[in-house]
């Protein structure tokens, strides 16, 4: 090779022609504020909003606080330490990082899988959002009226209290035996929609209903964004709402940009999207604790029903909100985690989540039921009449109160633009867990990244197409139900006994002292092996007794549509055990016993933990006729007469330790999950 050449260092030969690699170095956050921050976003999302202000309502008011503050306790908290711990440990992706059991390695397919699903459809609720933002910035409101070209003579709203207690006859909005003196007054209501859901005969009777009438929002929803009518549903999706596709393509492209480096994008993105949306719901809050009505809504939400707490289905309601609201065997934890620094204090962080999680969700309900009991006032009906959960409640009943407040355009765009940063803080990390894995198990895409990263988001933009279809909600609702349900209770059980029975709870703890200089003392423990998997399994046992087949607007889905539920929740399920099969029959090993102990042994690349405890450096040694290796971060240092691969780590302090290149065998480590030996 010419002289020249060898100067290159991607070109440089030692020693007979090996070949030396250089892979790009895994980040790490910037700070730790980076870590907490986008933590939060990722746990505060979405379902803060409209989730668990609205299981708070039916499930006994301020008493549903008890069971869910106790599951946060027993199950919330212990995990996302564990989680935590977990990832710190050992620095490597939610995909890779199950090499310490190979036995289990599928718990990380389905951690992709379960995010790649949920990726698709969450994004589709962000588009969604992106719309109404956009559509706010107008001085009427189109969802406020029933004067465009997309209202039916069914629209309007309802009749306030104040007018039927008026009028003769009249009880809970049905009238009958009106005179014409008194039709004269509804029809001033009414405005120019005369026929408003009456059927009226001017001189003689009216008969004036709710049912026939529909709200400007429910118009607006269905007839104008979705155009979705009566011959729409699962089985006949429409056509593509390409005013959607367009808001859904921005969202990607949103989510692209704040990922496209990684967590050194994404790090500082996060000061911005997880802290502008408490702005912003403390100005709703405000706003609506402010209004007439209010405390009707607010006492709805926090009035306590203690004969609930008798009811398990309150505390099965708990036990599932606890991982939609911190986000535990989604994966995503385990991935943010692996960019600490080794010695990162994650304990602390798991409390920080879970209770900033929890008061953020009853935050957000103060904001909800003061504008809902509001709405409720001004209608003259009761509360439980008008709540709603999910998009019914951010995209109908939501910008119906802001509507009616001054000023409701500003109102209205501020809710949305606060749905679409709750939205991305969690689609970011979702999205992250997903190129980590792929990047961590295929180190060669990580020098590809932008291309991996656009492939995969083209590939999951082309999959929410169907989601925003004239009958879009009946997809999106049969990927919500199914995607991100049962398989995650299975996945948390799963995951505590891979971790804390087959690679160790001592292990485990040896590890995080290591780390953190405390031994975890026994509650931790406790709550690890038994108490945490215990409850999920209970929790999971009664959601199967209490599956009720899925329904959307009281429409039922067909059997095929409940197979092909099935088929997603299976997806992240079906590879734990698929590829642990796999692994066993393909495991080194005469007799099964002996493939099955040498499948549950640590993957000896990652039995030690992760490689920034320590550096490796090179230098020339005395004689200038080769190098030594110095081990010199007051982590460890790597023993002679181990091998490579099964090399023991001593802990010592500063100290450096010299040895020739003729002594001994240099570790070079390549990327994250990689390690090279090359005789010198």
């Amino acid at each position: 090779m010419p002289r020249f050449l060898d100067k290159l260092p991607w070109m440089r030969r030692k020693n007979g022609e090996v070949k030396e690699k250089k892979e790009k170095q895994r980040a790490q956050w910037g700070s730790q504020k980076e870590f907490i921050l986008t933590c939060i976003g990722y746990a505060v999302g979405l379902g803060n909003v409209w989730r668990f202000p609205y299981l708070c309502y039916v499930n006994g008011g301020g008493a549903f606080l008890i069971p869910y503050f106790i599951m946060m306790m027993i199950v919330g908290i212990p995990l996302l330490y564990m989680e935590y711990c977990f990832g710190q440990y050992f620095g490597v992706g939610s995909l890779t990082i199950w090499k310490i059991c190979p036995l289990f390695k599928g718990i990380g397919a389905g951690y992709c899988i379960l995010n790649a699903l949920v990726c698709i459809y969450y994004n589709v609720i962000i588009a969604l959002a992106l719309y109404y933002l956009f559509a706010s910035f107008q001085l009427n409101l189109p969802w406020t009226n029933c004067n465009n070209e997309w209202n039916t003579e069914n629209c309007g709203e309802p009749i306030p209290g104040g007018l039927h207690r008026n009028i003769t006859g009249c009880e809970n909005g049905n009238c009958t035996n009106m005179t014409t003196s008194t039709v004269g007054s509804v029809f001033a209501y009414a405005g120019s929609n005369l026929t408003y859901g009456l059927n009226a005969t001017l001189n003689t009777t009216m008969n004036l209903t709710h049912e026939h009438r529909v709200s400007p929002s429910d118009e607006y929803w269905r007839l104008k964004l979705l155009e979705v009518t009566d011959e729409h549903s699962i089985s006949n999706i429409g056509n593509v709402r390409w005013h959607l596709a367009l808001c859904l393509l921005l969202a990607w492209i949103f989510v692209c940009i704040f990922v496209s480096r990684g967590i050194k994008t994404s790090g500082k993105v996060v000061y911005f999207t997880a802290t502008f949306p408490y702005v912003m719901l403390t100005v709703l809050v405000i706003r609506g604790v402010t209004l007439d009505g209010a405390s009707k809504g607010l006492l709805y939400f926090i009035l306590p029903s203690w004969d609930r707490l008798a009811d398990p289905k309150v505390w099965f309601a708990a036990g599932t909100q606890l991982f939609y609201s911190t986000n535990i065997a989604w994966g995503g934890m385990i991935t943010m985690a692996s960019y600490n620094t080794f010695s990162h204090n994650c304990i602390r962080d798991a409390f920080v989540i879970n209770f900033v999680a929890f008061f953020t969700s009853l935050y957000a309900g103060l904001a909800v039921f003061s504008v809902i009991g509001y709405m409720a006032t001004q209608y003259g009906q009761e509360v439980e009449d008008v709540i709603k959960s999910g998009p019914g409640l951010a995209f109908i009943v939501y910008p119906r109160a802001l509507g009616l407040m001054p000023a409701a355009p500003l109102w209205s765009a501020l809710f949305f633009f606060m749905l679409f940063l709750l939205g991305i803080g969690s689609q970011m990390v979702s999205f992250e867990t997903v190129m980590t894995g792929l990047c961590d198990e295929f180190p060669i895409l990580r020098r590809r990244r932008f291309i991996t990263m656009a492939c995969v988001a083209t590939i999951l933009f082309l999959s929410g197409l169907p989601c925003i279809t004239q009958g879009g909600m009946y997809v999106l609702n049969l990927m919500d139900w199914y995607s991100a349900g049962l398989c995650l209770l299975v996945i948390a059980v799963v995951e505590c006994v891979a971790i804390q029975y087959f690679y160790g709870n001592k292990k485990f703890c040896a590890n995080i002292k290591e780390m953190l200089g405390v031994f975890p003392n026994y509650w931790w423990r406790i709550c690890w092996m038994i108490i945490s998997p215990v409850v999920i399994l209970g929790v999971l046992i009664f959601s199967f007794v209490e599956y009720k087949p899925l329904t959307y607007a009281g429409i039922p889905y067909p059997g095929w549509s409940e197979v092909v539920g099935w088929i997603m929740a299976m997806s992240s399920i079906l590879p734990i055990f698929v590829i642990g099969i796999y692994m066993l029959v393909t495991a080194r090993g005469d007799t099964l016993r002996e493939k099955f102990i040498n499948v549950i042994q640590p993957d000896k690349l990652l039995a030690d933990g992760r490689k920034d405890k320590f550096s490796v450096s090179t230098s020339k040694d005395d004689s200038g006729n080769g190098s030594t290796e110095s081990l010199s971060d007051g982590q460890a240092e790597v023993e002679l007469g181990e091998s490579p691969i099964g090399a023991v780590y001593k802990p010592h302090h500063h100290k450096e330790r010299e040895r020739t290149d003729t002594e001994l065998t240099l570790l070079r480590y390549t990327d994250d999950t990689e390690l090279e030996t090359s005789a010198m």
